[in-house]
């Protein structure tokens, strides 16, 4: 047995310790529910028939558990927990959860009384994810995996319509770009639900091209991958785009797949094995079932003398308007790819982020970059057009909104009563659209060129007189000289300033100081603010303001970057 799956079964045999000891508090992050319910069954088991955690107890433990999902599955098969009632997908992760874990049992040739109960609630379930339907796109992929995995362990008929149905939704075709991204953009929901169900398509299916797309987008997020092992968010069109980067050690099995053949891979599985968030249960479970995940395993492992390093990356994602750059100690995300302009509102669903820079410099990183300003509450900055222009990238956005003249003759009415309308930034009932408008501009180009001794954030505002606070959001630990501390973890540009994480340094130069008549803060704009919510970053904010039209420059200069490697 390989040194990287000894360690494997101890970090498995400490989840199986932990969970067995606190139950469903020891999720975590995890889901709960019916969803959690399963993960715990699935690892008390897998640790009794392993040698993890052995015992009659074990065995009890995961029956009381089990108990406790079955209690949760109505007479449709569906389960009536979670954050989506009686749903077919959501009902579709505990599924597939419960295949995984009756292969496992087969494999393992186990007299579980408990299997049959496991194929019972899969029985149940499966007529219902035949006919269930979907709402994210993500899902679809996720229901014909659990479609597909479920049938060929209970095989007839009802899994002959499984899998016809599977083939129903891919159909479809795969939502992925030319650069190996989901149209939903996020990490969080290709490492949980589209990477793992199309491995398993493609394996059932005997469709190759499907693993072929999940070795893609594993490439991709290699390039989206910082040195300290964070994948960018802020193009995600999910929850996670909000959440900070996502770390790498739920990809690792993925990542297995395919690493005794791809040298990329092979770093990638053996740095998402040491990284946060890992689901050693979960890998050891396909470790088993999978001879491809063992090999990668093992191959990653024989890398681990010799660490490969990361290539430097300088590539240009089309589809979220996202430059990524990373050479050493020093990476960038450049990003002007927000649906809110197109979409003209913020909502579910949406790539919303405002941040147009992060940026890191050794062990000194900027987590997100925006700009706010006062102009009608419309909100901070978020590009329409982002254009790569050799070695710099130019993002521009105009804004438009209109003071109205009175209506005229023919469109008035002695009543008062007009049209509910929307005009861009706010509703009334005023029949906006046929008045004649005396519109109001503002035009916003930032320009962001990376070089070798230093980068250069310039931003250009032409238009209504207006403050502007540009906001760079740093680490709690990050020390801050020479800017002027304004209280509650706010700083001031005024002039040169120094920051300093661990051994690393930044000096940032502007070639203004700020403007004492313009607030240090971030308005998110009346999207939010007329329901009391925000987007603002919390802690340490360094500011530097001033009025437009005009144009300031920020200079950037780092240090001596801290280890390139993470391990």
């Amino acid at each position: 047995m390989s040194e990287r799956t000894d360690a494997l079964r101890s970090q498995a045999a400490r989840e199986v310790h932990t969970l067995l000891e606190h139950g469903v508090e020891a999720l975590g992050k995890r889901p709960r529910g019916h969803r959690g319910w399963m993960a715990m069954v699935k690892a008390a088991l897998v640790g009794h028939h392993s040698g993890l955690k052995s015992g009659t107890g074990v065995v009890d433990v995961a029956e009381r558990w089990l108990g406790e999902l079955e209690a949760l599955q109505a007479p449709s098969g569906l389960f009536t927990s979670g954050d989506n009632l009686a749903s077919p997908p959501d009902s579709a992760f505990t599924i597939n959860d419960a295949a995984l874990t009756v292969a496992y049992l087969r494999r393992h040739a186990a007299e579980d009384a408990l299997a049959p109960r496991l194929e019972g609630i899969m029985a149940r379930a499966l007529p219902a994810l035949i006919t269930g339907g979907v709402h994210t796109p993500n899902h679809r992929w996720e229901i014909a995996s659990a479609l597909v995995a479920a049938g060929d362990l209970l095989g007839g008929d009802l899994a002959t319509a499984a899998t016809h149905r599977a083939a129903d939704w891919l159909g479809e075709g795969v939502d992925v770009d030319a650069e190996g991204l989901y149209s939903e953009r996020s990490p969080n929901y290709a490492a949980y639900v589209s990477n793992p169900a199309l491995l398993t398509l493609a394996q059932s299916l005997d469709r190759p091209e499907l693993a072929g797309i999940v070795h893609e987008n594993l490439h991709a997020q290699l390039d989206l991958t910082a040195p300290d092992g964070g994948i960018e968010t802020i193009h995600s069109r999910r929850q996670d785009q909000f959440d900070g980067p996502f770390p790498l050690g739920p990809f690792a099995s993925h990542f297995a797949v395919f690493a005794a053949e791809c040298g990329r891979c092979r770093h990638g599985a053996r740095r998402a094995l040491g990284a946060p968030d890992l689901d050693a249960v979960d890998v050891l479970v396909r470790t088993e079932l999978d001879e491809r995940v063992a090999a990668g395993l093992r191959a990653a492992g024989r890398s681990a003398a010799v660490p490969e390093p990361e290539p430097p990356v300088d590539r240009w994602f089309a589809g979220p308007r996202l430059w990524r750059r990373s050479e050493g100690g020093h990476w960038s995300s450049v990003y002007g790819g927000s649906d809110v302009p197109a979409a003209g509102r913020i909502g579910s669903g949406l790539a919303t982020n405002p941040t147009f820079l992060r940026a890191g410099w050794g062990a000194v990183e900027f987590s997100a970059m925006r700009l706010s300003r006062d102009f009608f509450a419309m909100g901070p900055f978020r590009a329409e057009q982002a254009v790569r222009e050799a070695d710099r990238m130019v993002l521009r956005e105009e804004l438009k909104t209109a003071y109205y003249q009175p209506l005229p003759e023919r469109s008035r009415n002695a009543a008062g009563e007009y049209r509910l309308e929307h005009e861009g930034r706010f509703a009334a009932a005023m029949a906006f659209s046929e008045r004649d408008a005396d519109p109001v501009r503002l035009s916003t180009t930032v320009t962001y060129e990376p070089g070798t001794d230093g980068s250069l954030v310039s931003i250009g505002t032409e238009g209504a007189a207006s403050g502007h606070a540009l906001e760079i959001a740093l680490p709690a630990d990050t020390s801050i000289e020479g800017a002027q501390d304004l209280g509650e973890g706010r700083y001031l540009l005024t002039g040169a300033t120094t920051l300093r994480r661990g051994a690393d340094t930044v000096v940032i130069e502007p070639d203004t100081a700020s403007s004492a008549d313009v607030e240090a803060t971030y308005d998110p704009g009346e999207a939010y603010t007329f329901l009391a919510g925000t987007d603002a970053m919390a802690g340490l904010r360094l500011y530097l303001t001033w009025r437009s039209p005009a144009t300031v420059r920020l200079h950037i200069r780092g240090g001596t970057p801290s280890t390139t490697e993470t391990r």
